[in-house]
């Protein structure tokens, strides 16, 4: 589809006057961003890296999922109409209760940023790693 052109932008008709901010540029996030923003709404999408794609940039590798994917569409996001604030961690760098009262709606869509252990046989063995490690 991208290939043949059957995947252009799909910016809306019209705009609904209404601000939603995304917190979080991982799966979740970006799929809500591009739908909302397909509705008509004004989007921004905060991310506290320095690139968008959260998972599907830094947790899967390469070879797996190549990045020209993830780049392609948020390509396609930003010429919907969608925004972009990387390098910008919500509660450091923005206080929640500005987000709040600057847009109508937030989606909080975050990743984990921390393991958790799980009580199962085997879990001590050598070689059993954390994926979060990498």
């Amino acid at each position: 589809a991208w290939e043949e052109g059957f995947a252009p932008p799909a910016p809306p008709e019209r705009l609904s006057g209404r601000t939603v901010a995304v917190i979080g540029s991982g799966p979740t996030g970006l799929a809500a961003a591009q739908q909302l923003t397909r509705a008509g709404h004004t989007v921004a999408v905060y991310e506290r890296d320095d690139r968008i794609g959260g998972l599907m940039r830094y947790g899967i590798p390469e070879f797996k999922m190549e990045k020209h994917h993830l780049e392609r569409r948020i390509e396609q996001m930003r010429a919907e109409g969608t925004r972009f604030r990387t390098s910008t961690t919500v509660g450091r760098d923005v206080d929640a209760a500005e987000l709040r009262a600057r847009y109508d709606a937030l989606v909080i869509a975050t990743g984990a940023t921390a393991w958790r252990e799980l009580p199962v046989p085997g879990r001590e063995l050598t070689g059993i790693h954390q994926a979060m490690e990498y």
